[in-house]
């Protein structure tokens, strides 16, 4: 384990996202290319214009959770666009900070028995 390693894989503003929230198994990071020009030749050879910088895409899910949990994390659902988000770059074993934008969650309830209980919620972010 890298010693720069802070025990949390993501931070959205300045809410840590804790492993204790997130499903296991549900984490996603990918670095997908970031294509300028695609086209095929006379030969009808494929080719890309790639661009050196990649896009990161990070998905998973949150846990059902109580109210006190979904209160703790309340401040990421306030804005979906122009997220600073810093991140564990899995293929440079570092921490790295980019500006994101959120797919709008669905927060589901599963019921209100003593309290709200919330069902897991798919958040994606994806790098601008």
């Amino acid at each position: 384990m890298s010693l720069s390693y802070l025990g949390y894989r993501l931070k959205i503003g300045n809410t840590i996202i804790g492993k204790e929230l997130i499903e296991k198994g549900s984490y996603s990071f990918v670095k997908n290319k970031r294509i300028s020009n695609d086209w095929k030749d006379a030969a009808l050879v494929q080719h890309q214009q790639v661009l050196d910088n990649r896009k990161v895409i990070i998905s998973f899910n949150l846990i059902a959770r109580n109210l006190t949990e979904q209160d703790s994390i309340k401040d990421i659902f306030t804005s979906q666009e122009n997220l600073s988000v810093q991140y564990w770059d899995d293929y440079a074993c570092e921490y790295k900070t980019g500006t994101f934008y959120m797919d709008a969650p669905v927060i589901t309830h599963l019921n209100a028995i003593n309290g709200i209980n919330y069902a897991p919620t798919t958040i994606k972010l994806t790098e601008y």
